[in-house]
C-alpha cells in the first residue's frame, strides 16, 4: 500500500481519499485499534460516505478487536475483564459483549463470570469425557432397543 501512493498511476488519484486508505492500511498492519479509530474519525467524510467501504471497514474493525483481545488474553487461564478493558482502553461493556460473542462463535472456549468480573479460559484440548461416555451409552442403548424391537417383530409374525 505504501507503494500505491507513490506510483505513477496513483498520482491522478492523490488526495484525502488515498491518504485515508493508506492510513487505514498502516493502522491495520500495526494491529492498532486506537490508530484505526483515530483514522476513522480524521477521515470520516471520505470513509463513511460509501456504504461498501463502510461495511468492509466495520468488518476490519471487528477483526482488529478480536485479534487484540486474543493477543491480550492468550497468556491467561483466568483474567479480570476490567484488566482487559483498561489494556485496550475500551469500555467494559464493549469488551464483555465482544468476548461473549467470540465464545458463542467458538473462537475460543471459556466463560464470562460476571459476578466476579472474570473471563475463565479453557484449554482447547479439554474434552468432556463424561459427555463422550454418555453418548456411547446412548448409542449402545439405541442398538439394544433396535435389536429387541426387531426380535419382537419376528416373534409376532405368524409362522407358515
Amino acid at each position: 500500500v505504501s507503494n500505491l501512493g507513490t506510483s505513477r498511476q496513483a498520482v491522478k488519484y492523490a488526495g484525502r481519499d488515498l491518504e485515508a486508505m493508506t492510513a487505514i492500511a498502516k493502522a491495520a498492519s500495526e494491529r492498532s485499534l486506537n490508530d484505526y479509530e483515530k483514522v476513522l474519525a480524521d477521515y470520516a467524510a471520505e470513509l463513511q460516505q460509501d456504504l461498501l467501504i463502510k461495511h468492509h471497514l466495520h468488518i476490519l474493525q471487528e477483526q482488529l478487536l478480536e485479534s487484540n483481545l486474543i493477543r491480550i488474553m492468550e497468556p491467561y487461564s483466568c483474567v479480570e475483564l476490567q484488566h482487559i478493558s483498561s489494556l485496550m482502553d475500551l469500555p467494559l461493556a464493549v469488551v464483555e459483549k465482544k468476548l461473549s460473542q467470540m465464545i458463542l462463535d467458538g473462537k475460543f472456549q471459556g466463560i464470562l463470570d460476571q459476578g466476579k468480573g472474570q473471563l475463565i479460559i479453557y484449554e482447547e484440548g479439554e474434552k468432556d469425557k463424561a459427555m463422550e461416555k454418555g453418548l456411547q451409552v446412548l448409542e449402545n442403548l439405541d442398538l439394544v432397543v433396535t435389536t429387541l424391537f426387531n426380535t419382537a417383530k419376528q416373534l409376532r409374525t405368524p409362522m407358515l
